[in-house]
């Protein structure tokens, strides 16, 4: 410290980003910064009235994350210019007295810069305070010749005090009329600020919440983005399409989804399964003869039925399009599309069960290229950004995980963790919260699109838990909620993992897929009643083909990673065109520029009060949205055929809904590289709960809030 100087002590916080420093080269640290500790120190003790005469004052440091350095001005070596870096958004101060205005409202704010009303922070209605006679030289209040300097209600014209405020008389200057203040500036919604866009112009509003979340430590707020007409469109149909699947059983296909199909299968054939051998077989129940192994196909649901059915629910038709390869550019297997009864289909995880007698040179090429896309996941409804730095959450309302569309609501089955020393599925899950959960953001980059450390991201399920073994079970946890269990209930009696007012937590990889009712899987399998299909039914399957996956998929192999995290379901798939039109950016007549503008026509139409949402009237036209589907065709035809319908398959009695195409785009996180060893060793299943429970009180007056459960899993 410079001699003779009083040291001025900080307060607590800092909006600092120690990243922000030059890049190597032409600039020098200058350590220690005495410009900025010096003239910073006098300016803030003349603020506060507490600097005495011919006294110097330096301040015992930089807030956190802000450091000094220099470089030589071009054109004169002789004179070099000095700079503060670590400003949040990485910008850098040029002077002290530019400096001041954001260091007086961080130590007034706790280290936050929100309204802050430096020029940095707000631009060009930001204040830079004049330059005013050092206390050090006079302590005489300025005459009314000098112009009053430029004040906001950041900055009063009197002293500011660390104690008790009181009332101070203005000197002569008050006889002038007063500076008249600046308004704060205005504040900017992540989804409406462009200081960060993506390549179409679109505000990337999860780095603008990030960086809003380094300035103020914790947010939890809606996640909209207006500007998007992306996710205009997604807003407009998403709720139709949540409330669809909240009324379906969950064994019908959902679009989006990756199914087995046969193409032809004409009404006097069925597929059944030979009591000798277990293979599955073309069966003429006229001839009664076996036609030989049927030709499976892997396909994408393009399409399900617009209008509801409730008779013959299984020969209602589905448009599937067999799935390219994801690692070829040829994507021409996409236009081969069928329709086809749900009759002819199968959930693609028993995709072992019909295939595991039949030579692999045998198989379809599309059957190779499903069970390369299954370690593959994109979200779908990001709708909340909550976080306390340097962590977040965005919740989701629902995901693409591997072949099968999964929502809120879904009840799911849960594969065996390691510590549990289980072999089966026994675990099964309602879901109540999708997540992806960001951590050591203050270690990452700031930059989406340089070569820099990224966030760390991993997806998480949240959800009520369920078991068929009494032994792990607690009598205090049993509550009601095992009415609701309604998939589920036909494989057995099921006992909660925890008590009642908690959560279980587990990553996406310890997710199987949705629960099919059972009787809608005893007629996938032509199971009888003496060999009922169990809760642990295609598990083998699901873990080859996850294994195939991350050897085989060149987007996974390229990140080093275990999972490829697609912007959106066409990007997880490696699809160019979906119903035949042309998807993301594969689309030559996608005028992002042109949909924005007539979006703010509409907004315009509307008036102050009008929803920022477009009305079914006048949602843009998806023809050129980015998103997973592309627009609806015509109805599917259903066929009613009395002589087919499976006896006792009350499941598959409810009628098949219309599902919307999904559009979502998320930048940074392509591919999950969180490997299992991260998340440490999992305690048996019993002693996870109880342990590692945390106990949330409730008071009167906050809004309730059910506690959760933070579970390691090591799977």
């Amino acid at each position: 410290m410079s001699p003779g100087h009083v040291v001025v002590r900080l307060k607590s916080g800092s909006d600092g980003d120690a990243t922000h420093v030059p890049a190597s080269g032409v600039y020098t640290q200058v350590d220690p910064p005495l410009l900025y500790l010096e003239k910073t120190a006098q300016q803030w003790m003349d603020r506060r009235g507490e600097a005495r005469k011919h006294v110097k004052y330096i301040l015992e440091r930089l807030p956190a994350g802000y450091t000094m350095w220099q470089r030589p001005r071009p054109g004169k070596t002789t004179h070099v210019d000095k700079y503060l870096f670590g400003h949040p958004d990485h910008k850098k101060f040029d002077s002290p007295n530019r400096f001041y205005p954001h260091f007086e409202h961080l130590m007034e704010n706790g280290g936050s810069s929100m309204g802050c009303p430096c020029t940095v922070c707000a631009g060009s209605a930001g204040v830079l305070p004049k330059n005013q006679p050092s206390s050090s030289v006079s302590s005489q209040a300025p005459t009314p010749k000098i112009k009053a300097p430029r004040i906001s209600q950041h900055f009063s014209a009197a002293p500011q005090q660390l104690g008790p405020r009181t009332a101070q008389p203005l000197a002569t200057a008050s006889r002038q009329p007063a500076a008249r203040p600046r308004a704060r500036p205005k504040v900017t919604s992540a989804g409406y600020d462009t200081s960060r866009v993506d390549d179409e112009g679109t505000p990337d509003v999860y780095r603008n919440l990030i960086d809003k979340l380094r300035r103020h430590g914790t947010i939890d707020e809606k996640i909209e983005e207006p500007l998007s007409p992306d996710w205009r469109a997604e807003n407009e149909i998403l709720p139709k399409l949540l409330q669809e699947l909240r009324r379906e059983v969950q064994w019908k296909p959902r679009r989006g989804e990756v199914v087995l199909f046969v193409r032809f299968l004409p009404d006097e054939l069925s597929i059944v399964q030979d009591e000798n051998t277990g293979e599955y077989q073309v069966y003429n129940e006229h001839a009664d003869k076996s036609l030989g192994t049927p030709m499976w196909e892997a396909g994408l649901v393009g399409q399900t039925p617009s209008e509801g059915t409730s008779d013959n629910v299984i020969y209602s038709g589905v448009r599937v399009e067999p799935l390219p390869n994801p690692n070829e550019s040829n994507k021409s297997l996409s236009k081969h599309y069928k329709y086809v009864p749900l009759r002819q289909t199968r959930p693609f995880v028993l995709w072992e069960q019909f295939l595991g007698s039949v030579p692999q040179d045998d198989w379809h090429p599309t059957i190779h290229n499903a069970l390369t896309i299954t370690s593959t996941l994109s979200l779908i409804g990001k709708h909340r950004f909550r976080g306390t730095w340097p962590n977040a959450s965005i919740y989701c309302h629902a995901m693409y995980l591997g072949f099968e569309l999964l929502a809120v609501g879904d009840t799911v089955r849960l594969l065996p963790s390691a510590a549990s020393g289980l072999d089966e599925c026994c675990d099964i899950m309602i879901i109540k919260s999708i997540r992806i959960k960001w951590s050591n953001l203050d270690k990452a980059s700031n930059n989406d699109y340089d070569e820099g450390r990224p966030y760390n991201s991993a997806v998480w399920i949240y959800g009520t838990a369920f078991t068929n073994d009494a032994s792990r079970s607690d009598k205090q946890w049993l509550s009601s909620d095992t009415d609701s269990l309604k998939a589920a209930a036909q494989y057995s009696k099921w006992y909660p993992l925890h008590p009642p007012s908690k959560e279980l937590a587990i990553p996406h990889t310890r997710c199987m897929g949705r629960v099919y009712e059972r009787d809608a899987m005893s007629a996938f399998l032509n199971a009888d009643g003496h060999d009922l299909p169990n809760l642990d039914m295609g598990r083998s399957s699901l873990l080859k083909a996850r294994a195939f996956s991350v050897k085989h998929d060149q987007r996974i192999l390229k990140d080093h990673a275990t999972w490829y995290w697609g912007d959106n379901r066409a990007d997880s798939l490696g699809l160019h065109t979906i119903n035949g039109l042309d998807v993301t950016k594969f689309d030559e007549l996608r005028d992002v520029k042109d949909l924005r503008n007539k979006l703010k026509l509409l907004d315009a139409d509307s008036g102050p009060s009008g929803s920022i949402l477009p009305t079914a009237h006048t949602a843009p036209s998806s023809r050129r949205l980015r998103g997973f589907m592309a627009p609806n065709l015509p109805p599917t035809p259903d066929r009613h055929v009395a002589n087919k319908a499976i006896n006792g398959s009350s499941s598959m009695a409810s009628s098949l809904g219309s599902e919307i195409g999904l559009t979502v785009g998320l930048k940074r996180m392509r591919a999950d590289s969180t490997s299992d060893e991260d998340e440490g060793k999992e305690r048996a299943n019993d002693d996870e709960i109880r342990q590692s429970t945390v106990i949330v009180e409730e008071t009167a007056t906050a809004r309730k809030k059910k506690p959760m459960v933070q579970v390691v899993i090591d799977d």
